[in-house]
């Protein structure tokens, strides 16, 4: 069983690093798009292929973001996969998988060919800022995110591959998607991090929106600050 990963990444550099090993623990290729980082990222990614030969840096693409970008790496990919194998058809840079990916894919029933995630969303609070826990290298602060958003996120991850997925740039995902399996994978996510993350995140997709990109409509904050929230109103983790 092959599994193949499509992450797009922007203005990631303090996760993509460790969320790309983390990756390849159980993606035999992980093929990356870069819509136009700034701040190292496509650079890093070039660097930890240099050494793991599961990172692929694809493309970069500096024009507006829009959700065809994984459909073009899904085409130009799709035929080096077969029977029996499967495609995270969208692998974000600030999530991480806890378990054993490839034995939940395996034990998927072969009627199922979608399986979707229930994510831990982790959040940054207030409280975590003052305490100063959110500073220097996100790797080093990692563990002591201790809070997320009360209810886990279902979306759709991956799908087994089958030679009549058909994924055209204005579709999210590939189709026909079939029947979902009952039980979801866990993620850990981590989108919010730190402050200067939280800017570059602000910025970026207010720049996408203005751009007529429709996938961040649910962004709907007047500055980095609305991302965080108090612990009270958080679950803890």
């Amino acid at each position: 069983m092959k599994v193949y990963s499509l992450l797009v990444v922007k203005d990631e550099a303090d996760v993509v690093g460790l969320s790309l090993l983390d990756a390849c623990r159980w993606s035999d290729k992980v093929v990356v798009i870069d819509n136009g980082s700034t701040d190292g990222t496509w650079e890093l990614v070039q660097r930890l292929s240099a050494t793991n030969p599961r990172i692929v840096p694809w493309l970069r693409y500096e024009g507006p973001f829009h959700i065809g970008l994984r459909a073009r790496a899904f085409r130009a990919f799709r035929r080096e996969l077969g029977w029996g194998d499967w495609w995270c058809v969208r692998l974000d840079a600030d999530e991480f998988y806890p378990g054993d990916v490839r034995a939940f894919l395996s034990r998927v029933p072969w009627w199922c060919s979608t399986v979707k995630k229930s994510s831990t969303d982790y959040v940054l609070t207030r409280e975590d800022l003052a305490e100063g826990i959110a500073s220097g290298d996100f790797a080093d602060y990692k563990d002591r995110l201790h809070y997320a958003l009360p209810q886990p996120r279902e979306e759709r991850r991956f799908m087994r591959h089958s030679p009549l997925l058909l994924w055209l740039d204005r579709w999210r995902y590939p189709h026909p998607w079939g029947i979902v399996a009952k039980e979801r994978i866990p993620v850990d996510h981590y989108q919010y991090r730190s402050p200067d993350q939280m800017q570059r995140r602000y910025a970026n997709r207010q720049k996408a929106k203005a751009d007529g990109c429709g996938s961040f409509s649910h962004e709907q904050g007047t500055g980095w600050q609305d991302y965080l929230r108090h612990r009270p109103d958080c679950r803890r983790v």
